[in-house]
Parts: structure tokens; sequence; C-alpha cells
């Protein structure tokens, strides 16, 4: 389970105004309730307008419609709290692409295929949407997901996506989402106890323990997490024997790493601000910039300090992209 919920664009328009007006204010509740549970943006398809105000509820009848009726009545406060939650778009970021969202598709029934229900697959989220028509108002959704191998290979599995079309269904899904989070912690705090014995050349610092330890950004992003870990550690190993003079980017990605490796920019070096919030504290009490760093999916980055004296690499953050203005 990532930090997101995707929003379903596909279960509009509603048949008339009047049913739109019943459902906005429980879909509301809905994303204002899962927030308690770590799911804190709302990831919107790059066809829907971000501020919400051009989205299409029923014929010729919109969120701004609908939003002007209801600001000074009694829906006032969650309009106004629901306001606050992060966006983002498009469902797919660059990253993805280069992690291989290009081959790896998922239909419903024999050749029906949504981009929302694609994206709630690759990014491990529960949907959120309308209750119009079928499929959109059941929980889960039955999909059929297509992955493209190396060699050329199709592979088909069933997966059940949550879809939060109404507060009951949210309520009978809370444990099942609530278990996958604390799965997710679970693992992520066990990769953190036992690093010793999977990454013994790698040193943790700076905010990655608490990341590990609270983790619940999906166990793709896990993946790709470890699978780096381990050609780093890889890499110092041979780098402790003689192997390698020093650490380069060519070094590790000549042992299989399978992400974009490189530096920060100049302009990211040279400006103040941004350069202390890629510094983090080494284990001895020093502070460093961490620039170089493997681009995971999601958005998320691995930063690292590779250090020539002790020939460890230090893992210092693992999250969102950090800023850049």
């Amino acid at each position: 389970m990532t930090g997101l919920m995707v929003f379903n664009h596909h279960s509009l328009p509603f048949d008339d105004a009047n049913k739109a007006d019943a459902a906005v204010p429980e879909f509301l509740r809905i994303c204002l309730t899962v927030q308690n549970i770590g799911i804190s943006t709302l990831l919107v398809d790059e066809s829907v307008d971000k501020n919400w105000f051009r989205l299409e509820l029923a014929n010729r009848y919109f969120w701004q419609d609908w939003y002007r009726k209801n600001l000074k009545d009694e829906n006032r406060d969650i309009i106004r709290a629901f306001r606050s939650i992060a966006t983002r778009q498009p469902f797919f970021s660059m990253e993805d692409i280069q992690s291989g969202i290009d081959l790896f598709e998922v239909l419903l029934g024999e050749d029906s295929s949504y981009s929302a229900l694609r994206a709630a697959t690759w990014h491990e989220a529960p949907l959120s949407g309308f209750p119009t028509r079928p499929p959109w108002n059941r929980s889960p959704i039955r999909v059929q997901v297509q992955t493209l191998d190396t060699e050329g290979e199709i592979s088909t599995q069933p997966l059940d996506l949550l879809n939060f079309y109404s507060l009951r269904t949210l309520e009978q899904d809370l444990n099942a989402l609530c278990d996958k989070r604390n799965e997710l912690i679970s693992s992520g705090r066990r990769l953190y106890e036992t690093r010793g014995q999977i990454f013994p050349h790698l040193a943790f610092c700076g905010k990655t323990p608490q990341q590990l330890n609270s983790w619940s950004a999906g166990k793709a992003l896990l993946d790709q997490v470890k699978a780096s870990l381990t050609v780093l550690d890889h890499f110092c190993g041979l780098w402790k024997k003689g192997r390698y003079k020093d650490y380069s980017h060519e070094a590790i990605r000549s042992l299989g790493l399978k992400h974009p490796v490189s530096g920060e920019s100049a302009t990211v070096l040279n400006h103040p601000q941004l350069r202390s919030k890629r510094e983090f504290w080494l284990p001895e009490g020093r502070k460093t910039v961490f620039e170089k760093h493997v681009k995971l999916g999601n958005g998320y980055r691995l930063h690292f300090f590779p250090d020539s004296s002790s020939q460890t690499i230090h893992v210092g953050y693992i999250g969102p992209h950090l800023p850049l203005k």
C-alpha cells in the first residue's frame, strides 16, 4: 500500500445532477477518512482538472456548480478540509515509464482497459469514485494483470482492487487495508533490523532508520529498495577487496543496478536551501551532502554517500523526491 488513493474518474457522469448532489459529500468524507491511515495524496488523471472545478458530475453539471451551492451550507467544513488534501498528476511519472509501465496492462473483462485501474494496480493503491453503475458500485473489482517479460512472453494474473465507493465499503475494507499497511511497516522494519546480516557493507543513517521502520509505500517499491541496496552492498564488498579504487556510477551500473543513478545538479548543490535538504548525519556525528541518488519508481529517491576512507556506502534517505525549489 502506498500513501496514494486513485481517483476513478471513469465512474462519472451520473445520470442526473440530483444523484451527484447526494453522492459528493460521501466521496469527500471517504477521502478525509483515509488520511488517518496514511493515505494522504489523491492521484488524479491528467485529463481531469486538478482543481476539480471542471469535473463533469452529470450532463452539463460540474463540480464548481455543486461547490457554489454547498459552500455556505452544512457541507462547507468538509469542502474546506477536502481542499487541503494533496493531489498529484499524472497517473504515471517518467520514473514509472523507466520502471516498465509500458510492459504492463490491466484489463477489466476480456479487453476493456481503464487508466485508473492500471494506476491503482501499478501503485498498489485503492480506488475511490462514485457508485454510478457496475462495476464501480462494488468492491473489490476483479481485473486481469498482463505483464510482458524480457523474453516477450505475456503472463496474466487476476487481482482484486479495493474500490471505496461508499463509507460502508471503506469500513468493511478498513481492517484489511490497515493490516496490509502494518505488514508493510513490519517488512520495512524487518529489513532495517536485519541490515547487518543482509547488507554488511552499508551504513544506515540520516532519515533511513525512521523511513524503513514506518514503511508504507508499497511492496513493489520496497523490492526496488532491496534490489538497489543489494547492488550497493555488493559494490562495497568488492571495493574493500581492491577491485575498485573508488566509487563510480558506472561500477554499480555494471553490477546490475536496474534504476537510474546520478548526482545532484550544480543548481541544487549551489543553492544553500536545496543543498541543506540533502544533508544528513553520518554515524560519527558529521553532517554531509548525500547528493548521489538512485531514482526509484513513484518518484522515490535513495540518497547515499560513498565514503572513500572507509570504503562504505552510507544510506541517508529513502523517500519522495526532495524539494527542487
